[in-house]
């Protein structure tokens, strides 16, 4: 099964509404430090198509009922720079529009506003991904310019088709400062809603972050290792901690009214948004 419940295994972390989710690829080519997915995705920085992806979603589709939602993806970013030429996503949302599903999008390219006369035309929202400002380069090595990105949630913005931000991660004592400046940008271009989380090291994303960031590393390892706690296969900053980082990015939201929700937190008293994933726009 190519289309699958999202987080079959009921964490009591999840606050996402009930959906199914889509990986058009497997892998990604973003090369993200802080990426999860490495951690049980073999290969995963190789970006790689999927064996008769379109004609099993058009068998697997007539399953589910319509008006379904699909999150579109939550592993993989659904536009690679293969997707240019491919353009499988591109199938995917004229699949999901002929069955009247509503369909969010989750990445970190410009490329998705090339589907832009599609997603008109359907139950639709995009979020996009904004990590940092000034460590892009070193962050998220290949993915596209987070100005670019800005670009991309206006232009969507102004073409009618709602818009989110993915605030996600903060890393402490990195982006924390760029949350303001972040926000403020995205509230500038259109977007309605926020969806924030902070970062939860898995063995592999902590030792990239120890060679990309040596320095930075040294300083939050006890942050995370002595005084954190260890959740599924994460690690996490301590409670008191997170939960500062997380009501100052919400008090930021409503200043820019702006609807806010933390992914994967605990602390659902701070969401002001009736979905976590930004779903609600649609």
């Amino acid at each position: 099964m190519y289309l699958r419940e999202f987080d079959p295994w009921k964490s009591e972390l999840c606050t996402c509404p009930s959906k199914y989710s889509l990986n058009p690829y497997t892998g990604c080519s973003h090369g993200c430090v802080y990426c999860y997915a490495s951690s049980y995705i073999k290969n995963f920085f190789k970006c790689r198509t999927k064996p008769g992806l379109i004609e099993k979603l058009k068998r697997e589709i007539k399953r589910i009922h319509q008006d379904s939602l699909i999150s579109l993806s939550n592993t993989s970013d659904p536009y690679p720079p293969m997707e240019a030429n491919l353009g499988i996503t591109r199938q995917c949302l004229e699949i999901f529009g002929k069955h009247y599903m509503r369909v969010l999008i989750i990445t970190k390219s410009s490329l998705v506003c090339r589907d832009r006369d599609i997603l008109k035309n359907i139950k639709s929202a995009v979020t996009i991904t904004v990590t940092t400002l000034k460590f892009a380069d070193k962050l998220e090595p290949f993915a596209p310019p987070p100005l670019e990105r800005f670009k991309s949630l206006e232009e969507l913005s102004k073409a009618g088709i709602p818009t989110g931000l993915r605030l996600d991660p903060i890393i402490p004592l990195l982006n924390e400062e760029e949350i303001e400046s972040i926000l403020k940008m995205a509230k500038d271009c259109g977007i309605g809603h926020v969806t924030f989380s902070s970062f939860k090291p898995r063995l592999d994303s902590w030792q990239r972050l120890k060679r990309v960031f040596p320095d930075l590393s040294r300083k939050i390892e006890p942050m995370y290792f002595k005084e954190g706690t260890k959740k599924s296969n994460a690690w996490y900053l301590k409670d008191e901690v997170r939960k500062s980082i997380i009501l100052s990015a919400r008090q930021i939201c409503d200043s820019l009214s702006l609807t806010f929700s933390s992914c994967r937190e605990g602390f659902y008293e701070l969401n002001s948004a009736s979905s976590c994933d930004g779903s609600h726009l649609i």
